[in-house]
């Protein structure tokens, strides 16, 4: 019988070997593949052509927190195999009620699939973008079913993506791009705090936030990584489909693994492949592309007075390429984008299904909500994963013609930024009061986090008080 006032306590094993480091690295790959589709592609080429690069320090700031937050979620992964929604629960279970509302909140409406519909019909030259949108969707629920592993379809799909994409923006920044082009781009790194005049300070924290993944997309981290096995996650089980796969045990809750010199030796191989995973493919890969998009708006759009917006944001700058490689470059960057915003939009579902199948798995078989959610617990979590990613979907096809209001679109700005600002603290005690000392995080990560709650709570403050 479950527990009502608390969950299960952390059984005890050992912490298994590391993987090679070709089969640990993956989920930065997904990472940053949200980053050029959601920050990289959108956001900040925007800002960019607007405003110039003397910006790029958000961006900048931006990744460079989410590197360290990325990290220290997978830290909690590694040592016990929950999710950030599970470990966080023990010590603040009133939270889950909150992350629940914050994900509906924050990825119900479906704005890659509109920016998709609207990709593809500049790219074909007809049809409405609501029927592309909706047809991108039903493309995604057909990848979906396809795997036996939910996580290792998606996965799979990004790292033959993101390579293309990134081998093509380079190709086309050997042609377009200056020494000087790149000189600007790297100052404005590092041009802390400048903020121009009469810049809209909503779109640049959302451009800060989504510089990396952003939001609850970085907590999800943990899912991903649990279901790659990585670390106590081996012990956890995957998410398999009903249909193809062969299904699989998934814990409700977590292991921990006693101090040894075996197990801290393998303890320190996981984190270096974690530090290889989001410092290389996250980090460093992300911030040379967020650095060669920006730089490309600033020398080939901002002197045409074109600035990437709306719904024709990735339409607008396709202009990069076709002012070098014609129609034939035009048609290319709209290929590109709609094969980066489709992973987002397939990552960003993934995510916030995932996120409300962890918690209700979870919660309706132990913990102080088993007595409200325990009538479910007879549903498996597989079936429960695919059966909501098709609920989700419907209801994002529902959604399209509306356009995603306005209001809407600012309750996620500030959301988004609010929740990080909530979610850095609680990191920082998980990691540093409730993790075994060996196996805490040094003074620099703890600083850095610690500067990250004053970014991300600042401008959350200036924000609300500007809107209300």
């Amino acid at each position: 019988m479950a527990d009502e006032c608390k969950y299960s306590a952390l059984e005890i094993k050992n912490l298994p070997p590391a993987h090679h480091w070709r089969k640990a690295l993956g989920v930065g790959i997904v990472v940053m593949g949200l980053a050029i589709g959601t920050g990289e592609l959108i956001m900040w080429p925007h800002l960019v052509a607007k405003f110039g690069l003397s910006i790029l320090w958000g961006a900048f700031v931006g990744i460079t927190l989410q590197y360290f937050i990325n990290q220290e979620v997978a830290r909690q992964t590694i040592a016990t195999g929950e999710s950030f929604f599970t470990y966080s629960a023990r010590k603040f279970p009133y939270l889950v009620p909150f992350w629940l509302i914050s994900a509906f909140l924050l990825y119900i409406w479906p704005g890659w699939a509109t920016a998709i519909g609207t990709i593809l019909n500049a790219l074909f030259g007809f049809g409405a973008y609501t029927y592309w949108a909706w047809a991108s969707l039903g493309l995604m629920l057909i990848f979906v079913f396809s795997g036996k592993i939910a996580y290792v379809v998606l996965e799979r799909t990004l790292k033959i993506v993101v390579p293309i994409f990134f081998t093509l923006l380079i190709a086309i920044s050997f042609l377009s791009l200056s020494g000087e082009h790149i000189f600007q781009a790297v100052k404005g790194l590092f041009n802390f705090g400048f903020l121009p005049s009469g810049i809209d300070i909503s779109v640049f924290l959302g451009a800060t936030v989504f510089a990396g993944a952003g939001g609850l997309l970085n907590l999800c981290v943990s899912l991903w990584y649990r279901d790659k096995g990585i670390g106590m996650g081996h012990y956890a089980g995957k998410i398999t489909n009903p249909i193809t796969g062969k299904p699989e045990v998934v814990s409700a809750t977590g292991y921990q693994f006693e101090i040894n010199e075996e197990n801290m030796a393998n303890w320190k191989k996981w984190m270096n492949f974690i530090k290889i995973d989001q410092g290389v493919i996250f980090w460093l890969l992300g911030l040379t592309t967020l650095v060669l998009l920006s730089a490309n708006a600033s020398a080939i759009l901002a002197p045409k007075g074109l600035v990437p917006e709306g719904l024709q944001v990735a339409v607008t700058q396709a202009n990069i390429f076709g002012e070098y490689w014609g129609v034939w470059g035009y048609k290319l960057f709209l290929f590109m984008a709609f094969l980066m915003l489709f992973s987002v939009m397939w990552t960003v579902i993934d995510a916030f299904t995932r996120i409300i199948v962890d918690i209700l798995h979870v919660n309706s078989r132990t913990g102080p909500y088993f007595k409200y959610l325990h009538k479910i617990s007879h549903i498996s979590i597989h079936y429960l994963y695919y059966v909501l990613i098709i609920i989700f979907v419907l209801m994002s096809a529902l959604l399209i013609p509306l356009r995603q209001p306005l209001v809407f679109l600012t309750i996620s700005s500030v959301l988004g930024g609010f929740v990080m600002a909530l979610y850095i603290p609680i990191i920082l005690y998980l990691n540093n009061k409730v993790l075994p000392r060996e196996l805490r995080p040094g003074w620099i990560t703890n600083t850095v986090l610690f500067l990250g709650f004053i970014f991300y709570a600042f401008f959350s403050t200036v924000l609300v008080y500007r809107l209300f």
